[in-house]
């Protein structure tokens, strides 16, 4: 018998280790194979050599529970079962990876694995689902790609979005910046040329009511000087004044003032005063004033002579044209309007000239009467009826043109047919 020391029997020192093609014939379907070796290499990639103990090192140590596990259960798992891993073996080995790994991006490309080789999601996974590579986008997930990729990408969307906003934002802003400030600029010169214009204005006005004052002030003293002024007064000068120069003679007062009629009313006389006045002033003729006043020119023209009161149209478009007081025209006016003696003796005189027509005669007592048809008595000719006499229609129509229901072309034309039959 020998004395010898036994020695003990090798041992293999080579690791167990299961191959890929191992892993692929086990399993029932490619994505069962791929959901395996996905598993293992979160093992394998995140722990190394000897995961498999780590894991359950790891699992002790942070308290994770799972029935019954040992190293032969877990290398079961991954690597004998044909749909691959359980959800609770993944959960386990994902909880057991360290604390730097992204965890969650790994559950959502592990669930994304688990559902290609089972055909449904893990029961009790509410997370989200990333779809694997070279996988198509599983269905009810609207981004079903690996998790952090797409918020990667986002975020570089998002930042590159940002940049150009801001870029944008902060050109609009130098630019409107640099339209304030030029806008500022203009302000503060508009502002100094408005005062300036403003103070011009205010000269302007000034100097406006002065000449105006003065149109007035004239104006009124020639209808006062109607009133008070004698006929035998009116042709002889006051004050011998010495004649002005031809360049001097721009307005030649006196002219329209001759044209008044001396037989109508002083009232109406002193209201054709103001308007001649003021007409001179202007410079403008009675032709260029019924152009400018939309009247006709004889209508004009006897309102200038005094022969017709205007209507309130008329004496607002005169006042307009004239830029006299429309107050004093329109107490000028209503003087004027008022009859006057000399009106009616204008009416009397023209009823005195109106023609009549005669009646006819009746036939004596010697005259025979009979059934002739030449017989008056027997058959008496219609007598006409008289026309209406010439004050009353030529009274007529100045109320209907006073009441403006005629225009002024055809109140010219009745003044002038009435006046024919005279």
């Amino acid at each position: 018998m020998s004395t010898a020391a036994r020695r003990p029997p090798p041992r293999n020192t080579r690791p167990y280790a299961v191959d890929e093609a191992t892993i692929r014939r086990r399993c029932a379907n490619p994505d069962a194979a791929d959901y395996t070796l996905y598993v293992r290499s979160l093992i394998d990639e995140y722990l190394g050599i000897g995961g498999q103990s780590a894991i359950i090192r790891n699992a002790r140590k942070r308290r994770l529970d799972f029935p019954g596990l040992n190293r032969q259960k877990l290398s079961e798992q991954l690597s004998r079962y044909r749909l691959g891993p359980t959800w609770e073996m993944t959960e386990l080995i994902i909880g057991c990876l360290p604390d730097s790994c992204d965890t969650a991006s790994i559950r959502a490309l592990a669930a994304g694995w688990y559902e290609c080789a089972r055909g449904y999601r893990p029961l009790g996974y509410n997370g989200p689902v990333s779809r694997p590579p070279g996988k198509p986008g599983q269905r009810n997930v609207p981004e079903s790609e690996p998790a952090v990729p797409v918020l990667q990408r986002k975020l570089a969307r998002l930042q590159e979005r940002l940049r150009e906003e801001t870029d944008r934002y902060m050109e609009n802003l130098r630019a409107s910046q640099k339209n304030r400030n030029y806008e500022h600029h203009r302000a503060n010169q508009l502002e100094a040329q408005f005062h300036q214009t403003r103070d011009e204005l205010l000269r302007v006005k000034t100097i406006a009511a002065e000449v105006a004052t003065l149109r007035e002030d004239y104006a009124r003293q020639c209808a006062c000087l109607e009133y008070i002024a004698a006929p035998s007064l009116r042709g002889k000068p006051i004050i011998d004044l010495p004649e002005p120069p031809l360049a001097r003679r721009r307005i030649h007062f006196g002219l329209l003032v001759a044209s008044i009629d001396h037989q109508a009313p002083p009232a109406r006389r002193a209201l054709a005063r103001y308007l001649c006045a003021y007409t001179e002033m202007v410079g403008v003729s009675p032709t260029e004033l019924a152009s400018r006043a939309d009247i006709a020119v004889t209508v004009a023209m006897d309102i200038l002579a005094g022969r017709l009161v205007p209507t309130a149209a008329h004496a607002t478009r005169l006042a307009t044209v004239l830029d006299c007081v429309p107050e004093t025209l329109r107490h000028l006016s209503t003087a004027a309007s008022n009859a006057t003696a000399l009106d009616e003796c204008f009416w009397s005189i023209a009823g005195k000239v109106d023609p009549t027509t005669s009646r006819p005669d009746l036939p004596g007592p010697d005259e025979p009467v009979g059934s002739d048809p030449d017989n008056r008595s027997t058959y008496p000719h219609n007598t006409p009826t008289p026309l209406s006499p010439i004050a009353e229609r030529l009274r007529q129509l100045a109320v209907i043109y006073r009441d403006g229901l005629v225009s002024d072309g055809e109140y010219a034309e009745q003044r002038e047919r009435i006046l024919g039959e005279l």
